[in-house]
C-alpha cells in the first residue's frame, strides 16, 4: 500500500527540526506578512532594499513558499446574520444588511486569498559529512541549522517582518 508517508522526505520531526531521509534536515519559519500596496513608494523601496541585503547577506540556501487558499467567509456572514437579528435599531440593522451586500459583491468580483508566508531553511546531507549516529547527527544538524534560523530571523526583524519557526504540531 502507497502512503503519502512514503513520497515525504522528510523521515521524523525532532524539537521542531525535519529529519530527511536523504540525511540532511531542515527547519521551517512562518514569516508575517505586510500590506506592501498600502505603503508609500519610499517604504516600499526600503523595504525592498532590506530585503535585498538580506538575501545577499546569506551563505547558505533558502526556500520561500508561499501557501494561498481562498478566503471562506461563510462563517463571517453566518455572523453578520445574527446580528443583523440580534439589532433591535432599524437604521443599524440596514446598515448591517448593506455590509453584508458589499463583502458579498466583493468576494464574488475579486478572489479573495488568505497569503501564509513560509521560510524554508534546508542543511543538505553534504553539509554535515559523516556521522556515526542518529543522536549525532540530530545534534550536528541543530548546531548548524539554529544560528541561520536566528539570523533569518534577526534579518527579517530589521525588514519589519516577524518569524516564528514552526512547532512538530503545526
Amino acid at each position: 500500500m502507497n502512503t503519502t508517508q512514503k513520497h515525504l522526505s522528510i523521515s521524523d520531526i525532532v524539537d521542531n527540526i525535519l529529519l530527511l531521509k536523504d540525511g540532511g534536515g531542515a527547519l521551517v519559519l512562518q514569516v508575517s506578512a505586510v500590506n506592501f500596496g498600502l505603503l508609500s513608494y519610499r517604504e516600499q523601496i526600503a523595504i525592498i532594499s532590506s530585503f535585498a541585503q538580506m538575501l545577499n547577506s546569506l551563505s547558505f540556501s533558502i526556500q520561500i513558499v508561499v501557501h494561498s487558499e481562498r478566503l471562506n467567509i461563510s462563517s463571517y456572514l453566518t455572523l453578520l446574520d445574527k446580528a443583523q437579528r440580534a439589532q433591535t435599531n432599524p437604521l443599524l440593522s440596514g446598515m448591517i444588511t448593506e455590509y453584508k451586500q458589499f463583502i458579498q459583491s466583493t468576494i464574488k468580483e475579486n478572489e479573495v486569498l488568505d497569503k501564509k508566508f513560509y521560510m524554508v531553511i534546508p542543511l543538505f546531507s553534504l553539509e554535515l559529512g559523516l556521522t556515526v549516529s542518529k543522536v549525532t547527527l540530530e545534534q550536528k544538524i541543530k548546531t548548524v541549522l539554529l544560528p541561520r534560523r536566528d539570523q533569518i530571523v534577526r534579518q527579517l526583524a530589521r525588514v519589519g517582518l516577524k518569524a516564528d519557526q514552526l512547532t512538530r504540531q503545526k
